[in-house]
């Protein structure tokens, strides 16, 4: 089986984490969270050799979907997200971000709505769709092997923000027992922001997560 490669594009002012998961190189992927520098991105995922198979939005915030539309019509490639989340992209009503963060976001010509327990398959390997809510009522996080692609649900050493519009923190910390902490402990968790860390680091050291650790075994 050819080598999982992971590329990491830190994009934008709030320096969100835009990753490009392909089987192989070259080989066949997805782009995850492609919120800004759509020609960054695009440019990237060429000179990689990447046969794009998707764009995967965790959820619909505008660092995270700012650049949807463009890097999806560069590469001719559909676009997936939430159905509670996809406001953002679709125009329709506000986006939970609110009408002017909504409409400076490139909109994809359409969506593709995914729910937790699809599969996405590129080359011989596989993403799995699992819904984490909390940051958004439609937040998702994308598993391939044990590196888990979760937005803005765990960061190293923090958690996503829940005063934002539809946030849950009640909600968060339910996500991170089902889907973070029964992986292994060196299953490494790629962020939405900042660098990645692991399962195991998470359980035993994050502020926000240590009383659950024992839970989630």
């Amino acid at each position: 089986m050819p080598e999982l490669i992971i590329k990491t594009l830190e994009v934008g002012m709030l320096g969100t984490s835009c990753y490009l998961v392909m089987d192989g190189s070259p080989g066949p992927g997805f782009i995850i969270d492609p919120g800004a520098e759509a020609r960054v991105i695009v440019e990237v995922a060429g000179s990689s050799g990447m046969a794009c198979r998707g764009i995967l939005c965790t959820h619909g915030h505008m660092d995270h979907v700012g650049a949807v539309g463009k890097v999806a019509q560069a590469l001719e490639a559909p676009v997936y997200v939430s159905e509670p989340d996809s406001g953002a992209l679709t125009g329709h009503g506000q986006g939970i971000t609110g009408r002017l963060t909504s409409l400076a976001v490139s909109k994809p010509g359409g969506v593709n709505i995914i729910r937790g327990g699809d599969t996405l398959e590129f080359g011989k390997r596989s993403l799995s769709v699992l819904e984490t809510p909390g940051h958004t009522p439609g937040s998702v996080s994308f598993l391939c092997d044990d590196n888990l692609f979760c937005g803005d649900l765990v960061f190293a050493g923090s958690v996503g923000r829940t005063d934002l519009r539809g946030g849950s923190f009640a909600d968060l910390l339910d996500s991170v027992i089902r889907h973070v902490f029964t992986l292994p402990d060196d299953a490494v968790i790629y962020p939405g922001h900042g660098p990645s860390t692991t399962v195991g680091r998470e359980r035993a050291s994050n502020p926000f997560l240590r009383e659950l650790g024992a839970r989630g075994r």
